[in-house]
């Protein structure tokens, strides 16, 4: 009887703590702002072989990180489970989770996969 009181109390204490460090809207936000400006950033400097192209390069990753952030922020939505949080996009009528959060950390998708969904919006 005591062994199932201290394991009831232990997964109340995890769940208390998973309670209070839920990620809300705009911690996932973030999250996939920096994902995609990683992303961006990283497939427009491949192929660059001079200075001139550099700074081209930076311009059009300020600029794809700022309406990629606008597009973020008006197409997440966030559900809220109470120890977890999942964000989704939905597009063309195809809902994605895109983010999960857990323990006030965001985790999101790979670099490939955020690359392949922003090509298809843009």
């Amino acid at each position: 009887m005591k062994r199932l009181l201290y394991t009831l109390l232990v997964l109340l204490a995890v769940a208390g703590v998973c309670v209070v460090t839920c990620p809300d809207k705009d911690a996932h936000s973030d999250a996939l702002k920096d994902l995609l400006k990683t992303a961006m950033t990283s497939e427009l400097s491949k192929e660059i072989t001079n200075e001139e192209e550099s700074g081209w390069a930076m311009l059009g990753s300020m600029i794809g990180t700022g309406i990629g952030g606008l597009v973020i922020d008006n197409m997440l939505k966030v559900d809220n489970y109470f120890v977890c949080s999942v964000g989704t996009i939905t597009y063309e009528g195809e809902t994605k989770i895109v983010s999960v959060g857990l323990l006030n950390h965001v985790f999101t998708a790979d670099d490939e996969d955020v690359m392949e969904a922003s090509e298809d919006i843009f």
